[in-house]
């Protein structure tokens, strides 16, 4: 049924006062219908302007039919067109048919719809949208994904802020980063706030549930950091995560925990400067240190201020600096070095210990102690062997050159 213009110009304008929305959007006032009947249209363009004469949106229409219901609705086919914030258009919008409603400088999009956002170059698809135009603030949810040159978001529930040009992500949100260095790590979390200036995601700052940031392919699978916060830094690919921070490492199998940890991705590194602890269960290792650096792609550490204890062989040892080659069971350390077994101590300045040959080399102001039977030794150098319970030092040796002592 074709309509005359000034029965279909009141039409346009009585459905500015429509709209549907679920528990998922705030109150809206009492619907006031103009129109009774369901009314089929064709070409047809709804426009919104706010209080200034701006224009919130401009959509236009191939098909549509107007419902006279409780939702009272526009069921339109091939929907097209803009959405404006502070009269410039902030996404273009296309949806092959959706249901419409508008009031009070309101949109709602009901049914699979693509937007384009034209100011952050990116592409936001969801089952549910509320455009508030004045406020420059669309909120999506069902079957949503965020997709951008930078990240990939998915999430039950998105909301973008052009005028802050931040986005929020609430309820199993998941971050995959595209670029080219981080392509095989996955964010996950329960809230997220994308800073779009400076460029950066905000994990767990709202609310609770923690952040997990995860290997899925190629080198990293397998790499898993957990935490209560993260800020991910885009541009450089860096990840900073606070509060009982918690990270494993699979080859070799490595726990790491602390209060701050840094993730330089491109680099393969952790960094803290924050004390951490470190467990090696399957070599029977556990470690703390004021501060530390894992080159993930050597599988080497550097600690400093550094205690590591080895169950097996009943020793700990203490240094200013370690050099940890992990899957070699090699640590060289130096500065104020001492070393442990139950009834004798080994000071100096700098020592080597290889784990599975249970073997150790010390240079520099060596300085050895047993208690029983009792011994004091001095000299430059010292070797010794863990299971055969022998050292020997030399160099200088303020008694017997060189002097082969038995342990007890």
């Amino acid at each position: 049924m074709l309509l005359p213009r000034p029965l279909l110009l009141c039409l346009v304008l009585a459905l500015t006062g429509c709209g549907w929305v679920d528990q998922w959007v705030g109150e809206e006032p009492s619907p006031e219908p103009e129109i009774t009947g369901d009314v089929k249209l064709q070409n047809l363009t709804l426009r919104q302007t706010n209080a200034k004469g701006e224009l919130l949106w401009v959509l236009q229409a191939a098909r549509a039919r107007y419902r006279d219901d409780d939702r009272q609705q526009l069921e339109i086919q091939n929907l097209t067109g803009e959405l404006k914030a502070e009269g410039k258009t902030t996404y273009k919008v296309q949806a092959k048919a959706v249901n419409v409603r508008q009031r009070d400088g309101q949109l709602w999009v009901e049914g699979r719809t693509t937007l384009t956002d034209l100011q952050q170059k990116g592409t936001i698809i969801a089952d549910q949208l509320v455009w508030q135009g004045d406020r420059g603030v669309l909120i999506a949810q069902k079957n949503l994904q965020a997709r951008y040159p930078q990240v990939t978001v998915t999430a039950k529930h998105l909301e973008a802020d052009s005028q802050r040009q931040q986005l929020r992500a609430l309820n199993a949100v998941q971050v995959t980063s595209v670029a080219k260095d981080a392509k095989d790590v996955r964010l996950n979390t329960e809230s997220l706030v994308w800073q779009q200036e400076p460029n950066q995601l905000l994990a767990g700052v709202i609310g609770q549930g923690g952040v997990t940031v995860v290997g899925v392919a190629g080198d990293r699978q397998g790499q898993r950091l957990q935490a209560q916060r993260a800020i991910w830094s885009i541009s450089d690919q860096r990840v900073t995560l606070e509060g009982d921070v918690r990270v494993q490492l699979p080859n070799p199998a490595l726990r790491v925990e602390g209060e701050t940890v840094r993730w330089l991705i491109p680099q393969q590194q952790l960094v803290s400067d924050r004390p951490l602890r470190v467990s090696y269960p399957s070599q029977g290792i556990e470690g703390q240190a004021n501060r530390g650096v894992f080159l993930i792609a050597e599988n080497r550490a550097i600690f400093e201020n550094v205690q590591i204890s080895s169950q097996p062989q009943q020793v700990q040892l203490r240094a200013q600096r370690l050099n940890w080659w992990i899957s070699q069971g090699r640590l060289e350390a130096s500065a104020q070095v001492e070393i442990q077994r139950p009834r004798a101590q080994l000071r100096t300045a700098q020592l080597i210990w290889r784990i599975p040959q249970q073997e150790v080399e010390a240079q520099g102001g060596i300085f050895y102690r047993q208690s029983n039977p009792r011994i004091q030794v001095q000299g430059q150098r010292a070797k010794g062997w863990l299971d055969r319970q022998e050292v020997i030092v030399s160099g200088n040796v303020q008694s017997q050159v060189p002097l082969l002592v038995r342990l007890p």
